[in-house]
C-alpha cells in the first residue's frame, strides 16, 4: 500500500518522494504532466484562494497517493485545471496519457460544472431542503463513470477548505461552508475516508459558526493528538488483557470526537458540554458473543462504569436489528471514554446492512426503508475501499471502481438547479411531469444545456433541461404507445388525462339517459339501484353515466338489466320491453318514440346519444339504417343492407341497437359517395366537375383510378339531409361524353 506523507515544497520535491513508492515509468508519466501542467498553471491562483494553482494540484495529488487511487488517478489529480484554460481541445493536448487519466479528468470537470454554489441556500423549506441535499450526493455518485472521480473531488475540497481563509468574499465563504458540511462531508463518510470526512465537517464548522468553534476548541482542555495518545493507552491495556484471557483473534479501534461532532451532538440533544460522554471513544470487535460480555467484564472492572450510560443491544436489538454493547468508563486522569463491543459479524451487519451507521447519522429511523436500496449500493462501495488492499491488479481495481450499481437512475436539474431523479432512459416529457403534471400535460419541446433536442432523446446524468411548453392543449396516449415515456410517475398521469376528458360532458349526457331508463319503471317495482348498477358489471353509478354519454353502454343493456331483475326478485309478469327482435333483425325502421324525434338521431327512441355515420356505407335520411355500438366513438349509424355491418352483426349480436332518424336531420348536411366509371379521355374529370358545380354540389373529397382506359372516379359529395332525389343528377352525368355507369357506394 501507497503511503505517501512527506512535506515538498515544489513539483522537484515532490516527485523525489513519489519516485520511493512509484515505478520509474509512472514517474516520468508524472513528469509529463508536472510539464504540461506549467504551461497553464504558472502564475495562476486557485479560486477562490491566493494559493499557488500548482502547488495545490500537487498537494491534492499527493493525497491522492496516500489514497492508494493509482497512478492513473494522481496524474488526472495534477491536471484537473487543464480543461478550463484550453476547453476546445483539452483531451488532444492529453492525448499523451492513456484514455483512463482523460476519463478520470472529464468526470471531475462535469461534476463540476454541474455545482451551484449556494444553491442550497435558496431552497426556506427545510424538508425539501434535506430531499435536495441527498439528491445531489446521489446524482455526484451516479454521474461519474469512475467513483475515484468523487474521491480526487473530496481532496480537493479538502485543501480547499484548509485554505479558505484567504478568500476575501465572507458571503462565499459561507456558501461554500454549507455546501461542504451538508454535501461532500456524508459522502466522504459514505465512502469511507474518514480522515477527509472529519477534516471537511471541523473547518466547515470553524467557517460557520466560528464563535462556537472557539468556544468548544476552549473546553477541549487538550489538544486532538493528545486525545489520540489517551485513545491508543486504552487500547494497549484492552488489547493485553484479551489476550491474557484467552481471546486471540480482536480488533481495537479508537477515535477521538472532532469539534463538529461535539457541537451537533450537544446542539441535537439539548446537552452541556459536561454531558458529553464519547468525545473519545473505543469500538472492540471480538468473534463470539461470550467475548462481548468477557470484555465488558475487563473495562467494568478495571474503570468505574457511568451510571445509566450502559445499553445492551445485544440481549436488546434496536428495531433496525442493530447489535452492539455500548458503555461509558471513567478512565485514567478522570476522563470519561465511550466504548462499543460488538463480534465482526454484528459490525459487518451495522456498517453494510439495514443498521449502517450512516443511516441513522443523517436521517434517523423514519427514513431508514426509503433509502435501503440506496444504502446497498454504498455500502457496496465501502467493501471496495476495504478490499483495495487486497488486489494488487491495477486493471482488476479499476475495473470493480467503475460505478455500474447506478446505471438504474439518472439525475437531471431544473433551469434553477433542483435536482431531480428519473429512470434510466427517461426523456423530457418524463422529466416535464416529475417537476409537476401540469408542465406535462404542456410539454411540447425541451432544451438541454441550451439547445433544442428532439422529445424522444435519452436524457443524461447531469444535464440541466428547460421544458417549452403551449398555452392549451394536452398529451397524447400515443407517447404512451411510441415509448416516448418510461417513468411510472409520467404515465399515470397520462392516462388519468385521457381518461378525463370530456368527462363532465359524457357524464351529463350519460345520467339524462339513465334517468330516463329508469323513470320508465313504475317506482314500486323498480330494483334498488346497487342492484342495477351490480346487475351491469359495474361498481359506481358514474362510471355507468359516463359510458352512457360515450356509447360504450346502449339504454336496451339497461332496460334488459332491469327486467331480469324484476323477474328473478319478484316473480311478477311485467311487459317486456325486449327490443331483442328489433336490433338483431335487417329490417325498416319502425317509428319509435316519434314525439321525442326533435334532433338528432334517435338510439332505441332516445335521444342525446353519441352517434357518428359509418364511412362504409354513408347512409342518408329516408334510408333504412340500424346501428352499432362502438368502443369509445359512441353508436355507428349504418345501412340495413350495409355488408359491412352484417358482418359485423354475426360476430358481436349485442352490440346491434334500433336507431332512427329524427325530424331536425334535414337540416344537418350529409356527405355520399358517387362512382362514376367512364371512357377515360382528356378533359373527363373537368366536365364532372363543372357539372357538380352547376347543380350547386359541393365536392368534399375525390378518388380516382384508371386501367386498361377505364377511369373509376368516386366523389364523395355534400347533400342536406332532406329526401335527395338522385335519379335527376344521375341522368346528367350520362349525359357526359365517355360515361358508362352512375351509382351511388
Amino acid at each position: 500500500m501507497v503511503t505517501v506523507r512527506h512535506e515538498f515544497h515544489d513539483p522537484d520535491s515532490w516527485l523525489d518522494i513519489q519516485k520511493r513508492y512509484f515505478t520509474p515509468e509512472e514517474c516520468k508519466q508524472f513528469q509529463l504532466a508536472i510539464d504540461i501542467a506549467k504551461q497553464y498553471y504558472t502564475g495562476q491562483k486557485f479560486y477562490p484562494t491566493d494559493v499557488d494553482l500548482m502547488l495545490h494540484a500537487l498537494t491534492c495529488a499527493n493525497k491522492v497517493a496516500e489514497l492508494n487511487l493509482f497512478a492513473d488517478a494522481v496524474i488526472a489529480t495534477i491536471l484537473f485545471a487543464v480543461p478550463k484554460f484550453c476547453p476546445d481541445d483539452w483531451r488532444q493536448e492529453l492525448a499523451k496519457f492513456e484514455p483512463k487519466v482523460i476519463e478520470l479528468i472529464d468526470g471531475v470537470t462535469r461534476v463540476t460544472k454541474i455545482r451551484r454554489l449556494g444553491a442550497l441556500a435558496d431552497v426556506e423549506n427545510e424538508d425539501e431542503k434535506k430531499v435536495q441535499v441527498e439528491v445531489v450526493r446521489k446524482m455526484l455518485l451516479a454521474m461519474v463513470s469512475d467513483i475515484r472521480v468523487v474521491l480526487i473531488l473530496l481532496v480537493g475540497r479538502g485543501e480547499l477548505m484548509l485554505h479558505l481563509k484567504s478568500c476575501k468574499d465572507t458571503e462565499l465563504i459561507h456558501k461554500i461552508a454549507v455546501e461542504t458540511v451538508e454535501i461532500f462531508s456524508p459522502l466522504a463518510n459514505r465512502l469511507g475516508v474518514w480522515q477527509i470526512k472529519w477534516e471537511l465537517e471541523d473547518l466547515s464548522f470553524k467557517y460557520m459558526h466560528p464563535d462556537q468553534y472557539k468556544k468548544i476548541a476552549k473546553l477541549l482542555d487538550e489538544t486532538r493528538e493528545e486525545r489520540l495518545e489517551y485513545i491508543e493507552n486504552i487500547k494497549q491495556y484492552l488489547s493485553s488483557q484479551m489476550q491474557e484471557s484467552g481471546i486471540k483473534d480482536f480488533q481495537i479501534s479508537g477515535r477521538a470526537k472532532h469539534i463538529y461532532s461535539i457541537w451537533k451532538k450537544m446542539s441535537k440533544k439539548n446537552y452541556d458540554f459536561d454531558d458529553l460522554y464519547d468525545i473519545r471513544a473505543v469500538r472492540v470487535l471480538v468473534p463470539e458473543v461470550r467475548d462481548c460480555y468477557t470484555v465488558l467484564g475487563i473495562l467494568h472492572t478495571k474503570y468505574s462504569p457511568i451510571p445509566g450510560e450502559f445499553d445492551d443491544y445485544i440481549s436488546n436489538p434496536k428495531a433496525n436489528n442493530y447489535q452492539s454493547l455500548h458503555t461509558c468508563v471513567t478512565g485514567p486522569d478522570d476522563r470519561v471514554i465511550e466504548i462499543q463491543i460488538r463480534t465482526f459479524a454484528m459490525h459487518t451487519h451495522a456498517e453494510y446492512g439495514v443498521a449502517a451507521h450512516w443511516r441513522y447519522k443523517e436521517f434517523g429511523d423514519k427514513h431508514v426503508e426509503n433509502n435501503a436500496d440506496f444504502a446497498e449500493k454504498l455500502a457496496w462501495l465501502r467493501q471496495i475501499l476495504d478490499w483495495r488492499e487486497e488486489l494488487t491488479d491495477h486493471k482488476d481495481i479499476t475495473d470493480i471502481f467503475k460505478n455500474e450499481i447506478f446505471k438504474d437512475t439518472i439525475y437531471v436539474m431544473t433551469p434553477n438547479g433542483k435536482v431531480i431523479s428519473l429512470p434510466n432512459g427517461s426523456t423530457a416529457v418524463d422529466f416535464a411531469y416529475a417537476v409537476h403534471s401540469a408542465i406535462g400535460h404542456k410539454c411540447r419541446g425541451a432544451k438541454v444545456d441550451g439547445q433544442i433536442i428532439p422529445l424522444a432523446t435519452p436524457l443524461k446524468n447531469g444535464q440541466r433541461v428547460e421544458i417549452l411548453t403551449v398555452k392549451s392543449g394536452g398529451p397524447s396516449i400515443n407517447w404512451i404507445h411510441d415509448g416516448l415515456v418510461k417513468s411510472p410517475k409520467a404515465i399515470s398521469h397520462i392516462r388519468r388525462y385521457i381518461r378525463e376528458q370530456n368527462y363532465e360532458e359524457f357524464f351529463a349526457n350519460g345520467s339524462e339517459i339513465f334517468e330516463r331508463e329508469l323513470s320508465k319503471f313504475p317506482a314500486n317495482i323498480r330494483p334498488e339501484l346497487s342492484q342495477i348498477v351490480s346487475a351491469l358489471g359495474y361498481t359506481d353509478e358514474k362510471n355507468i353515466c359516463v359510458d352512457l354519454g360515450k356509447g360504450d353502454l346502449s339504454p336496451v343493456s339497461i332496460r334488459e338489466a332491469i327486467n331480469k331483475l324484476i323477474k328473478k326478485e319478484q316473480h311478477s309478469k311485467v311487459e317486456d320491453i325486449d327490443l331483442d327482435k328489433a336490433a338483431f333483425e335487417f329490417k325498416p325502421n319502425a317509428s319509435v318514440n316519434k314525439s321525442k324525434s326533435l334532433s338528432g338521431i334517435m338510439v332505441d327512441g332516445v335521444s342525446g346519444i353519441v352517434t357518428h355515420i359509418a364511412k362504409c356505407c354513408k347512409p342518408l335520411p329516408g334510408d333504412s339504417i340500424i346501428g352499432f355500438v362502438t368502443q369509445g366513438h359512441g353508436v355507428a349509424i349504418h345501412r340495413n343492407n350495409c355488408v359491412g355491418l352484417k358482418r359485423q352483426a354475426k360476430l358481436f349480436p349485442q352490440k346491434v341497437v334500433q336507431v332512427s332518424w329524427g325530424d331536425s336531420t334535414h337540416k344537418a348536411v350529409f356527405n355520399v359517395d358517387v362512382e362514376v366509371i367512364a371512357n377515360d379521355r382528356s378533359g373527363l374529370l373537368r366536365d364532372l366537375t363543372d357539372l357538380f358545380s352547376r347543380e350547386k354540389i359541393n365536392i368534399d373529397s375525390l378518388r380516382t383510378s384508371s386501367k386498361n382506359n377505364r377511369a373509376i372516379m368516386i366523389f364523395t359529395i355534400q347533400i342536406q339531409g332532406g329526401a335527395f332525389d338522385f335519379t335527376p343528377l344521375i341522368s346528367r352525368i350520362f349525359t357526359i361524353n365517355g360515361v358508362l355507369e352512375v351509382l351511388r357506394k
